[in-house]
């Protein structure tokens, strides 16, 4: 029973920036009513959440592999808690921008997190793996808040969402009391941001950690980009009442799923590196597809279904190994090297993010061809992943990848 319950927290952890994103994404077009914003001011709320995840990571991350991953999370998570009913207090859209920076710090505590910890209990493939099927398991939660969101949007109001999620963060502080302590070296070294700065210098010096980060960063920007303009264009394009928004969302967030679920099985098989090369080419086809099929004058939403499915399906298998490959090259300090990855890749993320709700002019033209791009900067990545190079620091592993 324990470890189904550090398991399921586990789960939870990793979904916080995806429960806090995926949840209010029906009510963007509300809030925006309410505060008479544009569209572009709605879209904001997700790229400031997203600035707030990068620089949260840089904080919690380092902080984890110096106090410990438990007391740390435990204080992420009550912010989380706290900042989440901030949100639902919001008197005006630049409060809402404030808040939901805010809640992006708090939120960062649990992915950064989760990721050292599986980081800490395993190694290679095997991290890849358990990584996949967390990430596999978490996809139930953007499958089915945005179904609920938008549910507690027409009985509720988009003020509801937020308290959601601050019950989410009370029912996590609950499971954590399950959790050990996995941190290899607690309070040794030194803390503060010139170690930060260094262990950021180490990592981007690296050819294999910047390849794993290209891949991994290119395809949550693709992600980012669907998630800042899909509340909008599921309206514009296909005039698709609110009700049933998270049916539709739900075929993208499925294709996630059945990748990190076959990620989780093949990679032992494969490597981290080819499975990693499969899930960049499926993103890139299905990207590909997208872009083809949202130049048509009239739009087979069918098409572009499919096209999606199989676009996620590699964001799926791409998500875990480049994480778990990253990772892996700092084994000592897996918080820090968390921290450097989660921070560069949702920084760039948000900035996709803005650039596609500035495109975003009522068609899917902008936003499949932002995804395209980031489809093929994925793919860039991958001979840098692939070198065979001595990893200077506190480790020599030569991930051999097949």
């Amino acid at each position: 029973m324990k470890e189904r319950i550090t398991f399921a927290t586990l789960v939870a952890l990793v979904a916080y920036a995806a429960i806090a994103t995926d949840l209010y994404l029906p009510a963007i077009p509300a809030i925006v009513a309410e505060f008479g914003a544009t569209a572009s001011d709605g879209q904001l709320t997700l790229s400031t959440f997203m600035l707030g995840i990068a620089v949260g990571q840089l904080i919690f991350g380092p902080l984890s592999d110096y106090y410990g991953r438990l007391p740390v999370v435990k204080i992420g998570t009550v912010l989380f808690l706290g900042t989440s009913i901030a949100c639902a207090l919001a008197s005006s859209m630049e409060f809402m921008w404030l808040t939901r920076l805010a809640q992006g710090l708090a939120a960062a505590s649990g992915p950064v997190i989760a990721r050292a910890i599986v980081r800490d209990r395993y190694e290679g493939p095997r991290a890849a793996q358990i990584m996949a099927i967390l990430s596999g398991a978490m996809a139930v939660v953007p499958l089915m808040a945005p179904t609920l969101g938008a549910w507690l949007l027409i009985l509720v109001s988009w003020r509801a969402t937020y308290i959601a999620l601050a019950i989410f963060a009370g029912i996590v502080l609950l499971g954590l009391r399950s959790f050990e302590e996995s941190a290899p070296h607690i309070r040794k070294g030194t803390i503060g941001i010139v170690p930060v700065l260094k262990h950021f210098s180490t990592c981007l010096q690296n050819r294999r950690f910047v390849g794993y980060q290209i891949c991994g960063t290119a395809a949550f920007s693709a992600i980012v980009a669907y998630l800042s303009t899909v509340s909008f264009f599921m309206q514009d394009v296909f005039a698709l009442p609110i009700k049933y928004f998270g049916y539709a969302f739900a075929v993208t967030v499925a294709g996630f799923m059945v990748g990190a679920l076959l990620c989780s099985r093949i990679v032992i098989h494969l490597g981290i590196n080819r499975t990693l090369a499969l899930g960049t080419t499926l993103s890139l086809l299905g990207a590909l597809g997208q872009s083809l099929g949202a130049s048509l004058n009239d739009t087979p939403i069918a098409l572009l279904a499919g096209c999606s499915f199989v676009m996620f399906l590699g964001v799926g298998f791409t998500s875990a190994n480049a994480t778990m490959g990253a990772l892996s090259l700092f084994p000592d300090h897996a918080g820090s090297a968390s921290a450097v990855f989660g921070f560069t890749q949702s920084s760039v993320a948000a900035l996709v993010g803005v650039y596609a709700g500035h495109l975003y002019d009522g068609s899917l033209v902008s936003v499949t061809n932002i995804m395209l791009v980031c489809a093929g900067v994925g793919m860039l990545g991958l001979p840098l992943a692939r070198a065979q190079i001595p990893v200077r620091g506190s480790s020599w592993i030569r991930l051999r990848g097949r």
